[in-house]
């Protein structure tokens, strides 16, 4: 039997009603979880994402912005990195500003000797090693390099090269400083004194080793900015079937200084040591004019 239009219209009404409740009630559903339920969901997220939750709504606002929700995004040693800071870090914030402000500023440790801050995407824990930390060929002599006073370091102290031909730095941090399961890459930042001369030698090379096991090879290092007149053969071995060396060229940072990248490695779980060398001991040129702020070890976010 054939049912009225009338009636088939009130089917319908019901229907969407019951669609429009249901819709009400999984929306809804969410926000009326415990805010403790909510905060626990949210900490398995990263930091953006907690941040992009507090537009949600009121209720995940609260959560968002909790303690028990920073706390995961803090690495879990902070109270012991933050120990040794030279300048008291104010500890009675919330930890999500406390995140905040480890993300936007750094903070020098071991007797300013090293930089600390936290990738604000990820939380990942980044250094900066201050010039002074680093291996220094003839770093002690006053012939080779001094010491100097910069108004826009981070540090006291930064490297000057008065002149050398047997050029080597390197610089360590022990695995356990770093953020565990994580993409490192390492830039050196420096600048460059007007008559500055030799630095761009295809024999100057850089490497990282884990435990004494390489992890980046060897690319070539050039501290002078490329130009239209850079050799398009700069970093091409002279021997016979070795392929096209990686080559690394310097950028300007947003801070006045310059990176160029020396090598990356992936950060396991280990107890091991990083280390991270920038030389050139085989064409022995004459070398002058690196200003040296230090090595960056940050974060990789690409893939």
């Amino acid at each position: 039997m054939k049912q009225s239009r009338r009636e088939e219209g009130d089917d319908d009404v019901s229907v969407g009603k019951e669609e429009e409740e249901a819709g009400y009630c999984s929306s809804s559903s969410i926000s009326r979880l415990p805010e403790a339920c909510l905060a626990h969901a949210i900490s398995f997220t990263t930091p953006t994402d907690a941040c992009r939750c507090s537009a949600v709504s009121a209720d995940f606002q609260a959560a968002a912005s909790s303690n028990a929700v920073w706390e995961r995004f803090l690495p879990p040693d902070y109270h012991s990195i933050l120990a040794r800071a030279d300048d008291p870090v104010d500890f009675t914030t919330s930890n999500k500003e406390l995140f905040l402000s480890l993300a936007q500023d750094h903070v020098l440790l071991d007797q300013r000797s090293k930089s600390f801050w936290l990738e604000r995407t990820s939380g990942a824990k980044c250094y900066l090693l201050s010039s002074r930390s680093l291996e220094i060929a003839w770093g002690d002599d006053a012939r080779y390099w001094r010491w100097i006073y910069l108004p826009d370091s981070r540090f006291e102290r930064v490297a000057a090269l008065v002149f050398v031909c047997w050029f080597h730095l390197r610089g360590r941090i022990n695995c356990r400083e770093l953020s565990p399961n994580t993409r490192y890459i390492v830039y050196l930042i420096f600048k460059l004194a007007d008559k500055s001369y030799g630095l761009d030698c295809r024999t100057q090379e850089a490497y990282i080793t884990m435990d004494d096991q390489v992890v980046s090879a060897k690319r070539t290092v050039s501290l002078h900015p490329r130009t239209q007149e850079t050799p398009l053969d700069m970093g091409r071995s002279e021997e016979v079937g070795r392929a096209e060396e990686t080559v690394s060229y310097p950028r300007e940072r947003g801070d006045g200084w310059m990176e160029v990248q020396l090598g990356h490695f992936y950060n396991h779980q280990g107890d091991g040591m990083v280390v991270i060398n920038l030389q050139e001991i085989v064409q022995l040129n004459s070398k002058k004019g690196l200003i040296l702020e230090g090595m960056e070890i940050r974060h990789s976010i690409g893939p």
